[in-house]
């Protein structure tokens, strides 16, 4: 696991990366940015396809919503969770942050990878 178990980083492909965070985690803004330095490390100026198991988080913070949005180096986001509420949080972060890459919410990881290989690889450039 990433950042004191907070999270598992797997990169499956040139530009697919798995992420799995710890149950009941509130998502921080810190997380964000040490995933992004993990994924810019492993695969550096690629923006890539995340899918992303949300695991039971117990809260995602807006400066966290905020940064994934803005500055995390994403092509494509699939978000995989099983609660009731995580569709609502997914649809409130895409009207309130409106990031610039396609964004799905799924209820199975294999469902969430078909998605994702559909979308188009973004070449625009990773702005910080």
């Amino acid at each position: 696991m990433g950042a004191e178990q907070r999270y598992t980083v797997t990169v499956e492909q040139e530009t697919l990366v798995r992420v799995q965070w710890a149950p009941a985690i509130v998502l921080h803004h810190s997380d964000g940015a040490r995933l992004t330095d993990e994924i810019e490390r492993a695969l550096p100026g690629r923006r890539i396809h995340l899918l992303m198991l949300m695991n039971d988080m117990a809260s995602v913070r807006q400066d966290a919503l905020a940064y994934f949005a803005k500055r995390a180096p994403l092509s494509a986001a699939a978000l995989v969770g099983p609660s009731v509420l995580d569709q609502p949080l997914i649809e409130l972060y895409l009207e309130v942050y409106k990031p610039p890459f396609p964004v799905s919410y799924f209820v199975t990881e294999a469902t969430a990878r078909s998605w994702l290989m559909t979308r188009p690889e973004l070449e625009a450039p990773l702005s910080r």
